[in-house]
């Protein structure tokens, strides 16, 4: 059985989409860390309770969680542009798509646990 490639359509078309989102993290990340986006005035950012229950938790939970999406979501952001331009290959396609779907993953979930870990600090609670 031959595996055959997507096509250089299909890789910008993931490409972009990858890009897209890991690039709306960052900059959704990094404007609630400076107080850009506020717990009551949009749908982005960190959303579990303690993170939005205060002003203070809302910004200390979005500071600690700033550096990991950075270096997550960055590298995911690098990864789409490879998986953009791979389209007419198999495996690093799907080497360079399935890697960078994992960053992407991995910045969501670690911001997310490193943010409600901070803001449940700043409560007090353990």
């Amino acid at each position: 059985m031959e595996l055959q490639a997507p096509g250089i359509g299909m890789g910008i078309i993931l490409g972009m989409i990858l890009l897209i989102g890991n690039v709306l993290a960052l900059y959704a990340m990094r404007a609630a860390a400076a107080g850009e986006i506020t717990p009551d005035s949009s749908f982005a950012g960190i959303r579990t309770a303690a993170v939005r229950s205060t002003d203070a938790t809302w910004r200390a939970a979005h500071e600690a969680a700033w550096p990991w999406s950075q270096r997550l979501n960055g590298a995911a952001a690098l990864g789409a542009i490879v998986t953009a331009t791979l389209g007419a290959t198999v495996a690093p396609f799907l080497i360079a798509a399935g890697a960078t779907i994992a960053l992407t993953i991995a910045g969501a979930i670690t911001t997310l646990v490193v943010g409600d870990r901070t803001a449940r600090e700043v409560l007090g609670e353990r």
